[in-house]
């Protein structure tokens, strides 16, 4: 299998590096390909500065980018959730990635509810793929598993965005959600942050 882990952290001190580092170690290299993108570390525009109006000029990585996420097979995202949504570099990398023609394609004619429902509006380009979301946040573990589905409050939009929205229109299924709460406060214990890095090393053996 074809293994994309993007790490969407801009801080190479952060937890979310050290939830990289874990998944990295335990992912088995000689059954799967992997490939890894550390955003913090690279250097790319991430704002998509004139929008869908025109191209911007050629991007080596953002070209690059756009070549892994139609080679991998599956997804792994870490990042940490941050006013209710991703890391402003990981935004703009998926602003920028994720195109039309690339990612999907959006039906501009007729009515886009009517659309919509009979499954006309967005043609999935990387349907088939499948995804691992890793995040950290101060709000507790729990309001995510609560909130992250069907049923979506603000403070849950930081998982609800990149799994429902992105992802889902692009076709990739979001196979396991991963949430380590209450960072920052001191219920995050050592313990438990050490617990939670066990937990996800042995979730990607399982790949």
């Amino acid at each position: 299998m074809n293994i994309l882990v993007v790490n969407g952290h801009p801080d190479k001190e952060s937890f979310s590096q050290a939830i990289y580092e874990t998944v990295v170690a335990n992912l088995d290299f000689a059954q799967h390909q992997v490939e890894t993108l550390e955003l913090g570390h690279l250097h790319f525009d991430p704002v998509l500065r004139y929008g869908y109006r025109k191209r911007m000029p050629e991007d080596k990585f953002i070209l690059q980018s756009q070549e892994l996420i139609q080679w991998a097979d599956h997804f792994i995202f870490i990042y940490p959730i941050w006013w209710s949504g991703m890391p402003s570099l990981m935004k703009g990398w998926i602003d920028r990635t994720f195109t039309p023609g690339v990612a999907y394609s959006s039906n501009t004619e007729g009515n886009f509810i009517w659309n919509y429902l009979r499954g006309r509006q967005f043609r999935k380009l990387l349907k088939g793929r499948t995804a691992d979301i890793i995040a950290t946040s101060m709000a507790p573990s729990w309001w995510y598993k609560l909130f992250s589905g069907w049923i979506s409050v603000p403070d849950s939009y930081g998982l609800a965005a990149l799994k429902s929205a992105v992802l889902n229109h692009c076709g990739i299924k979001t196979r396991r959600l991963m949430v380590l709460g209450n960072m920052g406060r001191e219920a995050c214990t050592e313990a438990k942050r050490k617990a939670f890095l066990n937990k996800v090393g042995v979730a990607v053996k399982k790949l």
